[in-house]
C-alpha cells in the first residue's frame, strides 16, 4: 500500500510537470492523446522466475515540437513464479521521458523514445518488497487513422532496466538490478476535437435623411461573386472565382479548393466533400463557355513518383463525379502534379495542408 502511494504521488507530479512545460497560451491547440497498451514481457534469466510476465498500462502524451513528443506511462506487471501453487510477484512503474518521430504522425510514423521513473517491486517475501529505479528505451510504430475518429494502432518494443537487488537467499541477490525485454500492443486515442461552425451574417446599412433614419438591406447576392442577383447574367458561379461586370467567370485563372478531401492513401472522394462538388457542378453547367483542367497536388509527404500518380488519380476521380452529376465530358481534362508546385512550406503540418490541394484551371 505504501508503494502504491508513492507511486500515485510520483504519477501526479510527472503530470503536472508535463503540462507545465508543454503550456503556451499563444500556441495552436497542443496535439495530445492517450493510449491504453498491453504488454508481454521477457524477464531477465537472473531474477530466477519464469520467463514471461503479462501486464498493461496507459501512456499520455503530448507534442513539444513538429517531431518531438512527451510521454508519460503509469503500468502494472503480473510476473509469473513459476512454480505451481506459488504466490506470483507484481510491478508497478511510472515512467516520464520523450518520444522522437520520424514523421507528423498523421500517417504511419515510426518512432524512438527513452524514459526514466520509478518502480514498485511486490515480491515474496514481503520484507524485500522495495520502490526502486526504472529506465527504459525503446522504438516503435504508430499507424495512420483509422476511423473518422482518429484512432490509431501502436505498437512498440522496449528495454527495460529495473534496479531490484533481488530476493533475499536467491543467487540474483545484490546484483544490482535486472534487464527485461517488453513486446507492446495498443490504441491512440487522440484529445480533443475541433468543429469550424459557419455563421451566415446579414449586413445593414443605414442613413440619415431630414433626421429619419431608414435601413437598407444590402441586396442578395446568392453565389457571393459581389454582383447582386438583380444585375447577375452568370448565377451559380464558381465559388472563389473572378468575374466580369455581369457575373461571369473570367477566363484565364486558377481557382483552388483545399476542401476536396480524399481518403487516406485513396483517390476515393470522401463523403464530405460531396456537397462542394455538388455545387461545381451546378456552376458549371450554369455557364457553359470555358473549360476546365483539374490539377491535384499533394505535399511532400513520400515520394515524388507516388505522389505524381496518387494526384493524377485524384484529380481524375473529381473529373469522373462532376461528369456524372452531367457536366459535358469535353469541357473536363485532369493531370496530377504531385509535390512540384507548393504553396506553401512542407516543413509544417499547417504547410502540408495548403499543399493538398485541387485546382481549377479555367481556359477558353
Amino acid at each position: 500500500m505504501k508503494g502504491n502511494t508513492r507511486i500515485s504521488a510520483l504519477a501526479a507530479g510527472v503530470m503536472l510537470a508535463t503540462n507545465a512545460m508543454a503550456a503556451d497560451d499563444n500556441a495552436e491547440p497542443t496535439r495530445q492523446y492517450l493510449a491504453p497498451m498491453m504488454h508481454y514481457l521477457i524477464l531477465d534469466e537472473d531474477r530466477d522466475l519464469s520467463r514471461n510476465g503479462l501486464g498493461g498500462g496507459l501512456i499520455y502524451g503530448r507534442q513539444l515540437s513538429d517531431r518531438v513528443w512527451w510521454e508519460t506511462e503509469g503500468a502494472g506487471y503480473g510476473l509469473d513464479s513459476g512454480v505451481e501453487g506459488a504466490s506470483d510477484y507484481y510491478q508497478y512503474a511510472v515512467s516520464t521521458g520523450l518520444a522522437y518521430a520520424f514523421g507528423d504522425r498523421e500517417g504511419f510514423t515510426p518512432f524512438v523514445l527513452a524514459q526514466i521513473g520509478g518502480i514498485y517491486n511486490d515480491v515474496v517475501p514481503d520484507d524485500d518488497d522495495t520502490f526502486d529505479l526504472h529506465a527504459n528505451v525503446g522504438l516503435g510504430v504508430v499507424t495512420g487513422p483509422i476511423f473518422d475518429n482518429g484512432l490509431k494502432l501502436r505498437f512498440e518494443g522496449r528495454y527495460m532496466y529495473d534496479d531490484f537487488d533481488g530476493i533475499s537467499g536467491t543467487p540474483s541477490d545484490g546484483d544490482g538490478g535486472f534487464n527485461d525485454i517488453r513486446l507492446s500492443f495498443g490504441l491512440e486515442i487522440p484529445l480533443g476535437v475541433t468543429r469550424t461552425v459557419e455563421v451566415e451574417k446579414i449586413v445593414y446599412e443605414t442613413r440619415e435623411v431630414e433626421k429619419v433614419v431608414e435601413k437598407v438591406v444590402a441586396e442578395a447576392d446568392s453565389d457571393g461573386d459581389g454582383i447582386p442577383d438583380s444585375r447577375d447574367k452568370c448565377p451559380n458561379t464558381l465559388a472563389g472565382g473572378k468575374v466580369d461586370g455581369d457575373g461571369c467567370l473570367l477566363k484565364n485563372q486558377t481557382i483552388s479548393f483545399n476542401n476536396i478531401g480524399f481518403e487516406l492513401n485513396s483517390a476515393k472522394i470522401t463523403a464530405s466533400s460531396r456537397p462542394t462538388l455538388d455545387k461545381l457542378a451546378e456552376s458549371l453547367q450554369s455557364q457553359t463557355d470555358f473549360n476546365v483542367e483539374i490539377a491535384g497536388h499533394t505535399d511532400s509527404t513520400g515520394s515524388a513518383e507516388y505522389n505524381e500518380t496518387l494526384s493524377d488519380k485524384r484529380a481524375n476521380s473529381v473529373r469522373e463525379y462532376l461528369i456524372n452529376k452531367g457536366v459535358a465530358e469535353d469541357r473536363l481534362t485532369s493531370r496530377g502534379y504531385g509535390e512540384v508546385d507548393p504553396v506553401a512550406s512542407n516543413e509544417t503540418a499547417s504547410g502540408r495542408a495548403m499543399n493538398r490541394r485541387v485546382e481549377f484551371r479555367v481556359s477558353e
